[in-house]
């Protein structure tokens, strides 16, 4: 059964007072190129404010709060990884940081002469199957690149520093082990700090990330964000 129309005012008013406006959230992901994407993100982000606002002001405590906290975790960290993979593997995948973790050398099996085979049998012996290989570069599906790995390619590039790396390497650990058995094994404590760590620093990862895209040639415009409305 809905709230009265009373409520669900007084609701989204006391929501809207502390989560900005559109422009707030347009303006983290303006370096975003892909257009479908960039308006997602600001879904997502909008999306973890309301959430938060709306159980912050309902003073959440114990499972409550625990859910509150999962709820953030999970919804930032699926926006540092898909701003991660957008931007490497769109603006800099030429880069040797990005070919590290998008490529591996793969074996390929060549046919050689018999008389090739006999000489590598007279000079070296072997004693089992003789097999020639070549070295060829192949792509690593995309799904199997881990965000440990994106994330240190970011680092080595300049897109972001070392402790944006600590903070965004520590909020996707703690989304991994958003599993009832995994917490079990791991006795993971979730806490508000790791919540409100994601929040504040999405900020400086965005500028960061736009500011080098703008030194390098791949971003043409340089927004100064709005500030942070508060948590």
């Amino acid at each position: 059964m809905p709230f009265s129309e009373s409520v669900q005012k007084s609701i989204n008013e006391y929501i809207e007072r502390y989560t900005g406006d559109g422009s707030f959230y347009s303006e983290y992901f303006w370096f975003i190129s892909d257009e479908d994407l960039r308006t997602r993100l600001e879904e997502e982000f909008k999306s973890a404010r309301y959430v938060y606002k709306l159980l912050e002001g309902m003073q959440a405590r114990d499972w409550l709060l625990t859910a509150e906290v999962r709820i953030q975790i999970l919804l930032y960290a699926s926006i540092y990884e898909a701003v991660l993979h957008h931007v490497l593997l769109q603006d800099y995948a030429t880069t040797d940081p990005v070919k590290r973790i998008t490529t591996y050398e793969a074996r390929k099996k060549i046919n050689i002469s018999g008389a090739i085979k006999q000489k590598i049998v007279d000079t070296y012996a072997p004693t089992g199957e003789i097999a020639v290989y070549q070295l060829e570069s192949a792509a690593i599906d995309e799904r199997k690149i881990v965000f440990e790995e994106k994330a240190a390619a970011a680092l080595e590039l300049g897109l972001i520093d070392q402790s944006i790396y600590e903070v965004i390497v520590k909020v996707y650990s703690l989304r991994n082990a958003i599993h009832l058995h995994a917490e079990l094994r791991r006795n993971i404590a979730y806490e508000i700090k790791a919540a409100r760590d994601a929040y504040w620093h999405l900020q400086g990862f965005c500028r960061r990330i736009a500011d080098r895209m703008v030194r390098d040639g791949k971003a043409t415009r340089a927004p100064k964000l709005s500030e942070s409305p508060g948590i």
